[in-house]
């Protein structure tokens, strides 16, 4: 694929020049990821991977031997999954519509996409995972069934990028203590060669593929304050050599 391809909307080139392209949301966590990846896989950093950083704010992110090749988010965190209160990817015409039609003013349309949307929109009772997955209310069910559809529907977009699936990680807040979602994440990616060992899952191992999955999956809690630091340090340590 051509370099810098999957930042590019398909907008006047001006627009873009001027900085409206995709940047994609949770670098650190991913950064930190890569880096668990290459010590257990080396330098492959396992292969083509997508990890699922699932949590208030969630994405998606396909990687090419630890590097990033495509992600969920784009200019904004709205972008991509639907998440606990944003509503993630939305037809733009929805939002004129809302403006011209609605009558909302820019303040109330970003309360309404940041901050009303979402699990807590679709089910009109709570934003929090660990809730929802406990209620029988239609609108709850509906609100976790649309959150791992479109999970599902977003790795098999996102595996085209790396063209291929070798590894699926789990991380972040629902990622790492949500063993359901897991499984039924694992379920849609099933086609890709996807298969969740539910013993293992349940447990919360590290590894929850089956043995003999063509993907294998995981889980990684993600550390962002130790991915920070170790920037900073790395950063210090070049102006200390720069300066000897």
């Amino acid at each position: 694929m051509r370099p810098g391809l999957a930042k590019i909307y398909g907008l006047p080139r001006g627009m873009t020049e001027a900085g409206i392209v995709s940047y994609g949301f949770h670098g650190l966590s991913y950064g930190h990821i890569a880096s668990k990846l290459r010590e257990r896989y080396g330098a492959a950093a396992g292969g083509r991977a997508i990890v699922a950083h699932l949590g208030s704010g969630a994405s998606l992110c396909a990687m090419g031997a630890g590097a990033s090749v495509a992600t969920t988010m784009g200019f904004s965190t709205l972008d991509g999954l639907v998440m606990s209160t944003r509503c993630g990817a939305l037809d733009p015409g929805i939002v004129l519509h809302l403006l011209q039609d609605g009558k909302l003013s820019a303040g109330e349309l970003t309360e309404l996409l940041y901050e009303r949307s979402g699990l807590l929109g679709v089910s009109g009772l709570s934003e929090d995972m660990r809730t929802l997955i406990g209620l029988k209310d239609p609108a709850a069910v509906e609100a976790v069934d649309l959150f791992v559809y479109r999970i599902g529907r977003e790795i098999g977009s996102l595996a085209a990028a790396p063209r291929g699936l070798d590894t699926l990680v789990f991380t972040a807040g629902i990622g790492e203590n949500a063993p359901l979602i897991r499984e039924r994440i694992g379920a849609a990616a099933g086609w890709l060669g996807v298969t969740v060992d539910h013993d293992r899952n349940q447990r919360g191992e590290e590894i929850i593929s089956l043995a003999g999955s063509r993907v294998d999956v995981l889980v990684i809690p993600t550390d962002e304050e130790r991915a920070v630091g170790s920037q900073v340090l790395g950063r210090n340590s070049v102006r200390l050599t720069k300066r000897r």
